[in-house]
């Protein structure tokens, strides 16, 4: 029985470890690598590309932040279940900064996807193809929406330390 606890808990944790690494992956790679490599392409080319781009790690976004939930919550659980759920009030601190930065990056992700994505989606079906420049209400979006993707960046290193934090706490 102390097996399964322990094989599932390790599992549990690497889920969670696999997700936040989804997530922050992505993010890092959408900002240094994909988003750079589509400047570089003809403004017409560059929109489209940059939507679909968009709309993948959008849908990547929603797998890992459901995964972290529910793996952290698990997480906790088997935590507290180690130590008669007796925790210090250092652990405490940790974890509720850690959540509150977690539930600001996915305000964030709810930013990006439901305020700006729509007009993104919207303004990039009225592109045409053979446009000479970005249009400058379609760049305006795409510049909000890589803001909040740059500080989801910051938060996720930040939420990354504190939860190496919380099994020293």
């Amino acid at each position: 029985k102390m097996s399964f606890f322990i094989f599932f808990r390790g599992l549990n944790l690497w889920l969670h470890l696999f997700s936040l690494a989804l997530w922050i992956g992505g993010i890092a790679f959408f900002l240094f690598v994909f988003g750079p490599a589509v400047h570089s392409m003809a403004p017409g080319t560059g929109v489209q590309v940059l939507d679909k781009g968009r709309r993948s790690l959008q849908t990547l976004s929603w797998i890992a932040i459901n995964l972290l939930l529910i793996s952290g919550f698990f997480n906790l659980i088997f935590r507290g279940a180690e130590g008669g759920f007796q925790f210090g009030s250092l652990y405490y601190s940790i974890l509720a900064i850690k959540l509150f930065l977690f539930l600001a990056m996915i305000f964030h992700h709810f930013l990006q996807a439901f305020k700006y994505a729509p007009e993104i989606v919207s303004l990039t079906a009225q592109t045409r193809q053979d446009v000479q420049a970005w249009p400058e209400p379609l760049l305006a979006h795409w510049k909000r929406w890589f803001l909040l993707l740059k500080i989801n960046a910051t938060l996720g290193a930040v939420v990354l330390l504190l939860g190496l934090a919380l099994p020293r706490s």
